[in-house]
């Protein structure tokens, strides 16, 4: 069994030397079958301990890069698509952690955001880092990009579908005047003229309408094609609050996008 645990500590430096910095619990079962399982799990609980690997995921795990092997903590941008291939889930980077990626980089997140498509998965926090799931009821692959990372490849949400995700869980990022300034960062690489029909699938109605209204105060843009296909949502008839859950009387209504501003948009420069 000595012999096995060593072959095993010598499999996991010869990944990291190749670059793969992730296994699972079923890839050492299938390399060393004849190694007990209670054996394995103390061998990778004292991994764990010495932070030589950490395990974000049950029966997942995440060999330590020299890099931050100072603090203890892997980003999970690290690991995260090999994450949700061995779970067989479709997701996408979204939220703050995808606006970092097309420049609204100060804005710091407390929690790493991700997108999966049904059924829900549990948010969770470990080794040092939160994870927000939060689950969509279809996944849109043409408005995902791929982004370059130190493992290969990731999905984030497009600027677009971004910009959507903010409106929709405003709560989740810290209220609508650090959406407003996160859009802000965004106005240049959001194209909301170029969109087709099918990305109005990705929300609700009043959320176009919100986008539209606090795009258009932040910057002049092309809004021409956003509120055609607003209108054939039904804007015509439906008034949605600028604010949700915020008291709306006596309040003005923008004629163009029909929203009731509860709430002045504001900056943080």
């Amino acid at each position: 069994m000595k012999k096995d645990i060593e072959n095993l500590s010598e499999w996991i430096e010869n990944r990291e030397m190749r670059g793969y910095y992730t296994f699972t619990k079923e890839d050492i079962e299938k390399q060393f079958p004849s190694l007990g399982k209670d054996y394995m799990k103390t061998y990778l609980s004292r991994l764990v301990t010495k932070a030589k690997i950490i395990s974000p995921w049950r029966n997942f795990y995440v060999i330590m890069p020299i890099e931050y092997s100072l603090k203890g903590i892997i980003p999970p941008v690290f690991y995260m698509d090999q994450l949700m291939a061995y779970l067989d889930k479709k997701y996408y980077v979204a939220l703050l952690n995808a606006a970092a990626f097309y420049g609204a980089s100060h804005q710091r997140a407390q929690t790493f955001s991700v997108a999966v498509e049904l059924p829900y998965m549990r948010s969770t926090s470990k080794n040092g880092t939160s994870i927000l799931f939060f689950s969509k009821k279809e996944i849109q692959t043409e408005f995902i990009r791929k982004h370059k990372t130190q493992t290969g490849y990731i999905n984030v949400s497009s600027p677009e579908l971004t910009a959507i995700d903010l409106i929709e869980n405003e709560k989740s990022v810290g209220g609508l005047n650090r959406v407003c300034t996160v859009l802000n960062e965004l106005v240049d690489v959001v194209n909301l003229d170029s969109l087709n029909d099918s990305f109005f699938k990705a929300s609700s109605t009043p959320v176009f309408q919100r986008l539209g209204y606090i795009m258009e105060h932040i910057k002049t843009l092309n809004t021409k094609n956003l509120q055609n296909t607003v209108k054939k949502g039904g804007c015509g008839e439906c008034q949605t609050s600028c604010k949700v859950n915020k008291p709306t009387g006596y309040c003005e209504v923008d004629k163009k996008w029909k929203v009731i501003i509860n709430q002045e948009i504001e900056i943080d420069e």
